[in-house]
């Protein structure tokens, strides 16, 4: 369920104090009477000090309807929020220290990132109005003018409360003084909240519509009810975490099964409702999602209709299905959520068949190892003990995503744990454009990186001197630089995306109850990190093996081939992608003899010879 702000009265019209005012750029006076204008308009004179807010409301989200009710420590910052869209049953909320989340099972999970615990508190802040209580709560205020939108003038204040990051605009409309609108970038997701209808409440003003649009999602709220209680902070703890929909088959407590690793990539089979196998990838930067014809065949079909984003800057048209069995050898779930997408055409460019992937809920409920060596996965039921001899290490939630401490050249940076992504690691472009030091003076021209949910994702690439995490150190590491304005690799506060470049080096064990992951080098820990020679990017598009891009200054590029080109042929025999990507993989010094069809319908044999270029 997307985030929702919400405005409301709390505030007394003699609260407002000298230490947001000298907050603000050169002591505006703009900033203090609009302050007190939409305090009076509040009606923030009838004030009660420190109660609970409760609201419940009707909701609205991407076609899928339901109730909701969201709670706040008036003028304080503790909050929380519920919302049940069948099948989306979802919580979340700020106690004071941390951002926590329910799904819809009751499994709970603290986000630590940045991002998600400055969003969280910039949400509670707006919902419990603190900007209009005594010293604004600690936040930095400052004017930001007038503006006119939709023939309406708002005046408008940039507000980062305390222990956020990130800055919010609050909207004020100029001729009733009332907060209209919010807004909250990270990075390039825009969240905007829209709120109207002012109803008086015990001589409160509240905002009885909100709507929420953020990266192509709408959320609409209508509020059926108010009331504000005396008792503290009632509903406002973080609840406690009980999960009960998986097991183990005849009682065992572990169950591996194999995969397969294709351009870093985990592979593994599972069973649908008692249908299968399906062939899925398990990606811990990833969470549910089905194809739509599997979906179809195990009658899961999808509700409502979302955007979903990924590494690409363009996001994805899903439902959302319940599928009642996951079966991964004896391990069984039930009753999951779905992100229902065209997944067999999305990961169709990589030649791969895909029917679906699986990430955080299945991690969430089993202690999970990935021995890349062995190419095995062994899900363990809660508790199971670390490996003998394995390096233990903590790592944090970002949303759903694991992240962990790391250094990058030395610069202690926050990492992201992503066994779905086929690269050694990406930069990420504001973490790039703030440490300009890392790129190394030799490195490639600008093209794709990679591809995914979303499109392509450019950027540089160059040999990383060191990543470092926990005891552990690894050197020349081929590594993306992103350039992308838009997308997943955009994002701030994040310094890099760690691939299966990285994971394929160890056995890793995930612990998410513990929040650890436990850490054995295999005998591939200290091989030099190679790419690929030929400077291509491959994808298959209708069954053809099509040249994506090409990146500047490679073997491919001065052989002559461009974007668009068609390879049609390999040492005379139509060749998969597979095959392809085996072969421009291959020693350096080897000739490649490529037949190829080009726009202009002329077929032609490219020779290729491979060499390291980055």
């Amino acid at each position: 369920m997307q985030k929702l702000y919400i405005t409301v009265a709390v505030c007394a019209l003699t609260c407002w104090a000298m230490t947001a005012i000298a907050q603000a750029s050169n002591g505006d006076s703009d900033l203090a009477s609009t302050i007190q204008q939409t305090r009076k308009a509040l009606g923030a004179s009838t004030l009660r000090s420190r109660g609970t807010l409760q609201i419940k409301e009707t909701v609205t989200s991407n076609g899928l309807s339901g109730t909701g009710t969201s709670a706040g420590s008036i003028g304080g910052i503790l909050f929380a929020e519920r919302f049940s869209t069948p099948p989306v049953v979802s919580a979340d909320g700020y106690d004071g220290t941390s951002m926590w989340n329910q799904d819809q099972t009751g499994l709970v999970w603290v986000d630590d990132s940045v991002g998600g615990r400055s969003q969280e508190i910039d949400q509670a802040y707006a919902f419990n109005q603190t900007l209009f209580t005594p010293g604004a709560g600690g936040a930095s205020v400052s004017w930001s003018g007038a503006r006119s939108d939709g023939g309406h003038r708002y005046a408008v204040v940039i507000v980062t409360p305390k222990g956020s990051q990130l800055p919010m605009q609050v909207w004020i409309d100029m001729a009733s003084h009332l907060p209209s609108r919010y807004v909250i970038a990270l990075g390039p997701i825009v969240n905007t909240v829209t709120v109207s209808d002012y109803r008086s409440v015990d001589g409160y003003m509240v905002a009885y519509r909100r709507t929420q649009s953020s990266a192509g999602n709408s959320t609409d709220a209508a509020v059926s009810s108010v009331k504000i209680v005396d008792s503290g902070n009632t509903g406002l703890s973080r609840p406690a975490s009980s999960v009960h929909d998986f097991s183990m088959n005849a009682g065992r407590s572990s169950t591996t099964v194999p995969f397969e690793l294709f351009n870093n990539h985990v592979y593994l089979e599972v069973m649908l409702n008692g249908k299968g196998p399906y062939r899925f990838v398990f990606d811990t930067g990833g969470v549910n999602v089905i194809d739509s014809a599997v979906a179809s065949e195990i009658g899961a079909k999808g509700a409502g209709a979302a955007q979903m984003g990924g590494v690409g800057a363009a996001t994805q048209s899903i439902s959302i299905g319940t599928v009642d069995s996951l079966q991964i050898g004896d391990a069984l779930l039930r009753n999951q959520v779905f992100a229902v997408a065209p997944v067999r055409q999305l990961f169709g460019v990589t030649g791969e068949k895909t029917d679906g992937v699986i990430g955080f809920e299945v991690l969430a409920r089993y202690v999970t190892t990935f021995d890349y060596a062995g190419r095995t996965i062994t899900l363990q039921m809660p508790g199971a003990s670390s490996p003998a001899g394995a390096t233990v290490m903590s790592f944090y939630f970002g949303g759903t995503q694991p992240q962990f401490k790391c250094t990058i050249d030395g610069i202690a940076s926050d990492c992201a744990v992503d066994t779905g992504s086929h690269a050694t690691l990406d930069l990420f472009s504001p973490w790039v454009a703030a440490h300009p030091q890392v790129l190394p003076s030799t490195h490639s021209a600008e093209s794709v990186n990679g591809f995914g949910v979303g499109g392509g994702s450019k950027g540089l690439l160059g040999r990383l001197e060191s990543l470092g995490f926990s005891q552990f150190m690894l050197h020349d590491l081929v590594a993306g630089y992103s350039t992308d304005k838009g997308g997943g690799f955009a994002l701030p506060f994040v310094a890099a995306n760690v691939g299966g470049g990285v994971w394929k080096r160890f056995t890793v064990t995930f612990d998410y109850a513990k929040e650890t992951m436990a850490l054995q080098p295999n005998t591939s820990f200290a091989a030099r990190d190679v790419y690929e020679r030929a400077g291509l990017f491959l994808i298959s598009n209708g069954g053809k093996i099509v040249v994506f891009d090409v990146r500047p200054g490679t073997p491919a590029a001065e052989a002559g081939i461009v974007k668009g080109d068609v390879i049609v042929g390999f040492d005379g025999k139509a060749p998969t992608l597979s095959q392809v990507r085996k072969a421009i993989d291959g020693p350096v010094g080897t000739v490649l003899r490529l037949q190829v069809a080009s726009k202009d319908g002329t077929t032609k044999t490219i020779a290729v010879t491979l060499r390291d270029w980055v």
